[in-house]
């Protein structure tokens, strides 16, 4: 049933027929074309002609072949390297989410579609990247770029990947450039009026939630010249519902069930027989997170332009994205170490437990409820001036992120008659337990254990101001030169307090002393049906309530000891850190016969100041760090023409990504040594003297545009990554601090090895006419690569060699489009393969975590009732495959198995 809401989003007025409005002001940073470019596209120099009649008889396109077509033209006429996606309708991306939008790029993974949707983004194996909005830099409070899925789809026009590098784009992201593009009054001839609606069924959460925004724009010719305005505004709503059973690290136990020696991080072999390596190997818990929240995204871009002569205009935007996060992680938690009550099975001729039965073994449930809130805001003045070949420049703006993160964890606990667990149920990779005599859903069987609440509150601050001179007339082999500069101040503040109390053996609480449900409105249970009919598993089970844990703080505190209210920020986690960062650059485009490109350096200063706390003996002390750096950013593109329709491209660039500002954090909290006892002292902090991480790429690229919707191309990239930032424990020698000086072994992040990533992308998107109306787009992606970090291994120093972290080797996107008389359908099949997820040196298994292989089959349907009126259904993951971890060897070390949900939607889409 549609809710009575409306959205609508704004896309290009013609995708396929009429020319590009010339008297808008380009977003800063923006392509060479715009997303609204026709497929009668104009060459990389801005002239039209080229090897666009090599494409076919004029034929307006529409729908997906449309979004193909202009991002296909974005992707030939640019300078670097670059792929786009392109809203196919007003306020329709192929997805519904940019992040998944995006997966179908070449080179690009996302992460899995955890809380119901995809967050993160990787291009070619790296998460470094800089995210702006028509060009301008944005961000979540203290980090350096703003998670996509934040970024409302109905309201993007499109969205460019930029692969390599130009002079003329704000520096950070050694991985890349992403860069999201909103709609302008003068992108559209006329008056604009769009609204749309959908309702999206989330099939694990049981839920229904609306989806809705609009946009009116207008623009009028008046006696003090053209005039426009454009409004847009969306809101979206999301209760989603995440399943995963996990099993924890393996460790060394004896045949009677008690813990054996083994040495933490040193991987044994499960079918070894040295008399030293332990009888047995098992993880020591099994567990349940049954993770159920809402989540909701209003947001509003608002644009004014005016051109008081058709060589001058002058734009201000603003816009803002909300988010709020509530929800609860209820987990439950099962103890595998108890009294032994059968003898022990084996998995195979291993020495890795398969099933086993105890008593007295403890059972633990948690409510880890949070709050999560965040508001970005951004506005922006500037214009653009042109005369003849000369065209100036100008923006000022200004952003602000501020943030409220809560959390309130309740631990429950019971001690069990019996527990039968198995820890690789029929080899499936996927542990379960049972409870024979016991109901692990009776509410009155836990007890109050552990209270843990937090709270931090984050804000960042940004002033820009940038300046471009162009001068566009040939000269000698150069057809364009530009300069410019940006000036820009950064802020960024954090406090925070964690609290942590336990039960024990005299407190307020003692421990298996006070029932959880004697506390009223505390207790509650699981929705059920937890992994039903996937997996056997406990399907429902006690659990703190959400309202209780968030509402009832004070409450609870009470009842362990603590005073009611949130206690006061801890200095040890503050930090207050500017940035000022002036940078400038040269660049020139060129042209030799069919030979083309550009040129440049971009040169930048970064002067921070870091303010924290020393905490030494539970006195602190303020400290200030001072750091500076230049870096300077030479990039490099060119283009041969070997046909009119076939490219041959190459690019060079260096690029940096500066540390996150927790990262440059000065707070130094110091234990020190105790004469006779412990020799060293020791603390923790961050480090303001972190250095940028440097990268050096390079790009061969060759495209064949066979007409203005169809192409294949492939690029082979080498990126050499130094200075990744890693935590390091190192001693240091400390002479400050009177009686407490000496040697401290702080652990901190530091700059430490390099890498490289080697690989090739190809993409293939076609659209035969004998198949009527039907078309294919494919792309796929290998990367090799490795980078070397200082080794965490106990008793091994020096560097250690392990693969990129969150790179699948392979990954590839197929997608199977049909359009006409008024039918758009697209079937879209994404997978990655396995991939390294960080590393685990605790135990006795493998130290490398292994994420399986993610796929998703989603499919879009819309249908024009009329050219105003357009109906659609969406369905995400339909396969509904299981998401499932390993600790390297998925056969003999699983991990987690996760089931995430499937949606299916219904709505409209109208405009006038």
């Amino acid at each position: 049933m549609i809710y009575g809401i409306v959205y609508a989003g704004a896309s290009a007025l013609a995708l396929a027929t009429g020319q590009v409005q010339t008297d808008a002001a380009p977003a800063a940073a923006a392509p060479a074309v715009q997303a609204e470019t026709p497929p009668s596209v104009t060459d990389s120099l801005g002239r039209e002609g080229g090897g666009d009649q090599a494409a076919g008889d004029d034929i307006v396109v529409t729908g997906v072949r449309a979004s193909l077509s202009s991002a296909q033209a974005i992707k030939r006429n640019a300078r670097q390297i670059v792929d786009s996606v392109v809203a196919e309708d007003i306020g329709k991306l192929p997805d519904n989410n940019v992040v998944e939008a995006l997966q179908r790029v070449p080179g690009v993974q996302v992460s899995p579609r955890a809380r119901g949707e995809s967050a993160t983004v990787l291009i070619r194996g790296l998460p470094d990247v800089v995210t702006v909005v028509n060009g301008r830099n944005i961000f979540s409070t203290t980090g350096r770029s703003l998670s996509l899925a934040d970024v409302p789809a109905d309201l993007v026009a499109g969205v460019d990947v930029y692969k390599s590098r130009s002079a003329d784009q704000i520096e950070g992201g050694i991985a890349g450039l992403i860069n999201v593009r909103t709609r302008r009054p003068f992108d559209f001839k006329g008056a604009q009026f769009a609204v749309a609606a959908r309702q999206v069924y989330s099939e694990q959460p049981d839920t229904i939630d609306p989806y809705a925004s609009i946009l009116l724009s207008n623009r009028w010719s008046t006696g003090i010249g053209e005039i426009g305005a454009l409004i847009s505004g969306s809101f979206h709503q999301t209760r989603y519902r995440d399943e995963t059973i996990y099993g924890g690290g393996f460790f060394g136990y004896n045949l009677d069930n008690s813990r054996a020696p083994y040495t933490p991080g040193v991987p044994l072999d499960p079918r070894g027989t040295s008399a030293t390596d332990p009888r047995v190997f098992r993880t020591d818990v099994i567990g349940g997170i049954d993770r159920i929240g809402e989540r909701q995204r209003p947001a509003v871009n608002a644009t004014l332009q005016w051109a008081p002569s058709s060589d001058l205009t002058i734009f201000a935007d603003g816009l803002f994205y909300g988010f709020r996060d509530r929800g609860n992680a209820h987990q439950n938690f099962t103890s595998m170490n108890g009294t032994l009550l059968a003898p022990l099975t084996f998995f195979g001729d291993t020495k890795l437990v398969d099933r086993v039965s105890i008593a007295n073994g403890r059972v633990a449930n948690f409510g880890a409820a949070y709050v999560n809130n965040a508001d970005r805001w951004q506005g922006a003045l500037g214009g653009e001036w042109t005369a003849g070949a000369w065209s100036i420049f100008s923006e000022g703006s200004y952003t602000r992120s501020e943030a409220t993160d809560l959390a309130t964890n309740l631990d429950i606990d019971f001690t069990a008659r019996r527990t039968d667990g198995a820890f690789n149920f029929e080899g499936s990779g996927t542990p379960t337990f049972t409870l024979p005599f016991d109901d692990i859903a009776d509410p009155s069987r836990y007890f109050l254990s552990r209270l843990s609440t937090s709270r931090t509150e984050a804000l960042g601050e940004e002033y820009t101001w940038r300046g471009d001179v162009k001068y566009k007339d040939p000269l000698w082999i150069f057809t364009e030169l530009a300069a410019g500069a940006r000036l820009n101040r950064r802020t960024a503040n954090s406090d925070s307090f964690t609290q942590i109390v336990n039960c024990s053996a005299t407190g307020a609480v003692r421990c298996l002393s006070v029932r959880a449900n004697s506390i009223p409105g505390l207790m509650t249970t699981t929705p059920g049906g937890f992994f039903k009919g996937v997996r056997p598993y406990v399907r429902q089970w006690a659990t703190p309530a959400t309202e209780a844990l968030l509402d009832g703080t004070g409450a609870l505190r009470q009842r362990f000891g603590l005073p009611a209210g949130d206690p006061a920020f801890q200095d040890t986690q503050h930090f207050d850190i500017r940035e000022n960062s002036y940078a400038g650059y040269g660049q020139a485009s060129f042209e030799i016969g069919r030979f083309d490109g550009q040129a440049g350096a971009r040169v930048i200063q970064t002067d921070i100041t870091s303010n924290a706390f020393l905490v030494l003996r539970g006195a602190t002390t303020p400290v200030t760090i001072e750091n500076r750096s230049t870096d300077v950013l030479p990039s490099l593109a060119a283009r041969y023409r070997i046909t009119d329709t076939v490219f041959l491209r190459g690019s060079a660039s260096r690029t940096i990504t500066r540390p996150s500002f927790a990262q440059l954090n000065p707070a130094l909290t110091l234990t020190p040594p105790v004469p006779g006892q412990q020799p060293f002292g020791r603390g923790t902090s961050g480090n303001a003297e972190l250095k940028p991480v440097r990268s050096t790429n390079y790009d061969v690229a060759l495209e064949w545009y066979i007409d203005r919707t169809s192409s294949i191309t492939a690029t082979f990239f080498h990126r050499k990554v130094s200075g990744f930032i890693q935590s390091v424990t190192s001693n240091f020698d400390i002479d400050y601090l009177g009686a407490d000086n000496g040697t401290y072994q702080i652990t901190r992040p530091e700059n430490s090895g390099s890498g490289k990533l080697t690989g090739i992308e190809g993409g293939i998107t076609l659209f035969p006419k004998f198949l009527d109306g039907f078309g294919i787009s494919a792309n796929g992606t290998y990367i090799d690569g490795k980078n070397k970090a200082f080794s965490p291994l106990p008793g091994v120093t020096g560097f250690l060699t392990i693969p990129f972290q969150n790179v699948s080797k392979y990954s590839a996107t197929g997608t199977l489009i049909y359009e006409k008389d008024g039918l758009s359908a697209r079937a879209s099949y994404v997978w990655r393969d396995e991939y390294n997820a960080g590393l685990h040196f605790t135990g006795v298994n493998p130290n490398g975590i292994t994420n399986g292989a993610i796929n998703n089959l989603d499919v879009s349907i819309a249908y024009d009732i009329n050219p105003q009126f357009t109906v659609v259904f969406d369905a995400t993951n339909i396969l509904r495959d299981l998401y499932q971890t390993s600790f390297t060897d998925p056969a003999l070390y699983p991990r987690d198995t996760v089931l995430y949900t499937r949606t299916f939607a219904v709505g409209f889409r109208a405009r006038l």
